[in-house]
């Protein structure tokens, strides 16, 4: 089978859609789609090297990304002709999702959402503003300032496999979320699994719930459900 997944600039549910993602390379060819924002906060989160390990399973699964893609976006053009049997969007940022439910196609994946109903393709999209009100979100790692006594010998910069901290900062296009560094700190200044609350908006929740009235699409509250719903 087929899978074109493509991952937007949302860090709610990117862990949970990666962690989807992988399981689904074990038996399927996978394209994997960034957005500008989703390649940035996916570097951002420590998470592209489990990018890299998914491709790496499969000589034919690929990498693609707005900016190869240019304004054109040809790979979305080839959509039908490529025989790609499914299309996921996760995570979908709330920009993304007010887009397609306007039939916006002016970026590299709202424009794969758009010629996915052209060439009905089945195409799943997991918003991350799905109910207005209060979540918990998780923030990418950071060394806290406060805490962090920039040590002339940083034991969690000696052992960042990637040398990835440079304190008072964590170089984010190096970081590979492997947490060695989470105890290393003396005075617990590295925080890799900071919770925050967002506030969804009205007009998020209501352009989420838009996007059932249009054909060819299913929309899931979370990742995981993808594989129940995916066909096989």
């Amino acid at each position: 089978m087929k899978i074109m997944w493509a991952i937007t600039g949302a860090g709610h549910l990117l862990k949970e859609s990666i962690e989807v993602l992988e399981k689904l390379s074990d038996k399927h060819e996978i394209t994997v789609i960034f957005s500008n924002a989703g390649l940035e906060v996916v570097k951002m989160y420590g998470y592209y090297n489990k990018i890299e390990k998914i491709i790496g399973k499969n000589p034919n699964n690929q990498v693609v990304t707005e900016e190869e893609e240019k304004y054109s976006y040809p790979l979305s053009g080839k959509l039908t002709y490529n025989h790609y049997n499914q299309i996921i969007i996760s995570p979908t940022t709330a920009n993304t999702t007010a887009k397609i439910v306007h039939a916006i196609a002016d970026t590299l994946v709202t424009n794969i959402a758009a010629q996915s109903g052209k060439g009905q393709i089945p195409l799943i999209i997991v918003p991350v503003d799905q109910k207005a009100g209060e979540i918990t979100t998780t923030l990418p790692p950071h060394i806290d300032r406060n805490l962090c006594q920039q040590c002339k010998t940083c034991s969690a910069k000696n052992i960042c496999p990637t040398n990835a901290i440079n304190p008072p900062e964590i170089d984010k296009s190096k970081c590979i979320q492997c947490l060695q560094c989470e105890n290393a700190c003396d005075y617990n200044a590295i925080i890799t699994d900071e919770k925050m609350k967002l506030y969804i908006r009205e007009i998020d929740a209501e352009n989420t719930k838009k996007l059932e009235k249009i054909e060819n699409v299913t929309i899931l509250n979370h990742p995981k459900e993808i594989l129940e719903n995916i066909i096989n």
